[in-house]
């Protein structure tokens, strides 16, 4: 089967599968490694599969999309705004044409490489391009656009809300991330198929020998961008809690806005509860996987989550979390591995942060129970099962 992928992709994220020099090429359009993590496994099975995504760094009145490739393997690059509002030399901004000439590129692009059916991920451009284009199309739904306007209510986010209302609304095939995205989307048709875990940590065998570090246990928190729905302030102060009743605690943070000066560091230093943390920023994805595997517990006080990507990821290395009981789909993908607390509430976070690291037998069986619950559901195995099913049923359609 040919297989389209349109996506916000990274080329360091598919660097593996082209041939050559791949520094000389665009750098693609990042914050997105689950889709090189799919795009491996369906390589792995035989198939062909082709790439769509957009790159800023690309002039805007390229003639076609730049093209790199691999074994069994394409990606098209599309010129991308840079701004989304203002203007672009005399390009509008992305948003005020609803990314018009970003949808432009994308179908010009699938419509050159002729997929047998093309998997879009988030209800955006690539989807609508997608759409366009007339081929047997899937579209997933990464996150619920009335939620994040809600959490960051502007014009660009609204503009968002509006592309994925066509894009929902049009769509052949849709799926969404976890039950509570289904729910949230108001459509008990979408199936549900969860993001990939990268196979280096799905297959990662456990660690019996590793021990809790009960004098100064390592507490580690990733976000990315300082806003409300991240809920960063209510997750440190619950550490600055914690670390007055357990002296030797640390917090390391990771994400754009937690280095060294950036927001959350300010905001931490003015309020003074920065002791026994470090902010470390943002990490290559590889690097941060590592980092997250060192610590004792993962800390994620966001508000609202899709799926929860980190979440899952700290699972498979057999760390513990502790997440928002009524954060999205964060208690779903949690499961046993972790605990679930009220994270609008600063000591409901701290007594569950406490909860966890506290006794290390139970932290061993958390730990333990988080690993396997992450590995047996989201492994890039059972994830290509399911939407190889569905490539299958579009193609089927297709063909009638």
């Amino acid at each position: 089967m040919k297989i389209g992928i349109a996506g916000p992709i990274s080329t360091e994220s598919i660097a593996r599968f082209i041939d050559g020099d791949f520094n000389q090429l665009p750098l693609g359009y990042s914050g997105a490694p689950l889709l090189g993590t799919l795009i491996g496994e369906l390589l792995s099975r035989g198939h062909q599969v082709s790439a769509y995504t957009t790159s800023s760094d690309l002039p805007l009145d390229l003639a076609q999309p730049v093209v790199a490739a691999g074994k069994q393997f394409k990606i098209y690059y599309c010129p991308q705004r840079k701004h989304s509002l203002r203007m672009n030399g005399r390009n509008l901004g992305r948003i005020v044409d609803f990314f018009g000439l970003e949808r432009r590129y994308l179908e010009q692009a699938i419509r050159m490489d002729a997929p047998d059916v093309v998997h879009a991920h988030w209800a955006y451009e690539f989807a609508l391009a997608a759409i366009a284009s007339g081929k047997p199309h899937v579209v997933t739904c990464h996150d619920a656009p009335r939620e994040v306007l809600k959490y960051m209510p502007n014009i660009y986010r609204f503009g968002r809300y509006l592309m994925a209302r066509k894009a929902m609304r049009t769509a052949i095939a849709l799926t969404t991330v976890s039950p509570y995205m289904r729910d949230l989307l108001g459509c008990s048709s979408i199936e549900v198929i969860p993001n990939p875990l990268p196979p280096e940590i799905a297959q990662k065998a456990f660690d019996l020998h590793r021990q809790l570090n009960c004098a100064a246990p390592l507490v580690v928190m990733v976000a990315n961008g300082w806003g409300k729905r991240k809920n960063a302030e209510a997750g440190m102060l619950a550490f600055a809690s914690l670390r007055t009743a357990l002296g030797g605690a640390r917090l390391k943070l990771y994400g754009s806005d937690f280095g060294a000066g950036e927001a959350a560091h300010r905001w931490a230093v003015t309020h003074k509860v920065d002791a026994g943390m470090q902010f470390v920023g943002k990490l290559p994805y590889a690097a941060l996987l590592g980092e997250i595997a060192l610590g004792d517990v993962l800390l994620h006080p966001s508000l609202e989550e899709s799926f929860g990507m980190v979440v899952a990821e700290a699972m498979a290395l057999g760390v513990p979390v502790v997440g928002g009981q009524a954060s999205g789909a964060v208690p779903w993908v949690i499961d046993a591995g972790g605990v679930v607390a009220d994270v609008t509430n600063v000591e409901a976070i701290a007594q569950a942060l406490k909860q966890v690291i506290s006794n290390p037998e139970g932290w061993q069986r958390m730990r333990a129970l988080a690993c396997q619950s992450a590995q047996s559901r989201f492994a890039p195995n059972v994830v290509a099962d399911a939407y190889e099913r569905l490539y299958q049923k579009q193609l089927s359609k297709g063909s009638r």
